[in-house]
């Protein structure tokens, strides 16, 4: 099922009849005789009886437009993802973090695959983040007993998470193309904080902003890899994906030697997490939250001054593979 909008920074506005058979492509002449035929219509009024369609009953209508068009009829179209949508409603309802975490724990993937799946189709990436997957993670560090051999329970829903997180990516290529104004973004992360890393770049790039993400062995568990170099690798990442933005997240946000290379260079830094070290890189935007990071990401990447348009090749290991954690 197609997802809603992932980020949480933009406020839902209702529409008028004629602004949402607009947004569909439809006439206004159509939403009523689906509204009168198939309930198809908005929950709540005006005075005067004027409707205004919620973000929830747009996306219905887009599912049922959508299928309509695939050549099914109205009516089927309609049951069909009504059906759909409470079941979404109801699952999502029920599902809580204990739900998750006991789903993990006991090994079971593909109740854990579908519960997340059913809460981000209803709430968004960012929003499922935030009350679910954020809290069971913190939840399952520490297990009361401990954890069964051959069952790691943060790695199932880690594995969960981006099985549904890729499905949201595949849907990302059309809003890319309007977007091609937009900045690209380079995501730079640790081991740590990889999952976090994929939330926000499939975020931005379901806003239509190319992203990418270099996950970089820290000094600190390979005594051969310096500040110096993660910093020109970096660098080169940025030239082959003509980024100008660059958000760094988990421990390498500490490491001064290596956020004072990067705030050298003509980047809009944006530092993720506990800012310790933070003079490092006075010109930086600091943030604390995923919803947050992606919030500043966004604006950053449309009001780049960075005009040029570049030409977005594969990214290829290089001369700088090495430092880069094996996948």
């Amino acid at each position: 099922m197609p997802r809603p909008d992932l980020t949480t920074h933009l406020a839902a506005v209702p529409l008028s009849i004629t602004a949402t058979a607009q947004r569909l492509g439809i006439s206004p002449s159509t939403l009523r005789t689906w509204e009168r035929r198939y309930g198809l219509g908005p929950q709540t009024r005006e005075a005067g009886k004027r409707r205004r369609y919620g973000p929830e009953e747009i996306e219905v209508l887009e599912n049922v437009l959508r299928l309509v068009r695939s050549g099914v009829s109205p009516a089927d179209a309609a049951a069909s993802v009504q059906e759909a949508h409470q079941v979404v409603s109801q699952v999502g309802e029920e599902t809580s973090i204990d739900d998750l975490a006991n789903d993990a724990q006991n090994g079971c993937y593909e109740d854990l695959r579908r519960k997340i799946d059913i809460l981000i189709s209803r709430d968004g990436l960012l929003r499922t983040w935030s009350d679910y997957i954020g809290p069971v993670m913190k939840k399952m560090r520490y297990p009361t007993e401990g954890n069964r051999p051959g069952v790691v329970p943060r790695t199932m829903l880690t594995q969960a998470v981006l099985s549904v997180v890729y499905e949201v990516a595949e849907q990302c290529e059309d809003r890319q193309r309007k977007e091609e104004k937009a900045c690209p973004v380079l995501i730079v992360t640790d081991d740590a904080r990889e999952l976090h890393a994929h939330i926000v770049g499939v975020s931005l790039q379901w806003e239509g902003i190319l992203t990418r993400i270099v996950p970089v062995i820290v000094p600190a568990s390979d005594p051969s890899v310096h500040a110096a170099d993660m910093v020109e690798l970096v660098q080169r990442y940025c030239r082959t994906v003509g980024a100008h933005s660059v958000i760094v997240m988990g421990t390498l946000v500490a490491d001064s030697e290596f956020i004072s290379g990067l705030d050298e260079g003509d980047y809009n830094l944006v530092l993720v997490g506990r800012h310790r070290g933070v003079d490092a890189a006075p010109s930086a935007t600091r943030v604390r939250s995923l919803p947050a990071c992606v919030e500043e990401a966004i604006e950053i990447a449309r009001n780049c001054s960075y005009d040029e348009k570049k030409e977005n090749r594969p990214i290829s290991g290089g001369e700088g593979a090495q430092l880069c954690a094996t996948r």
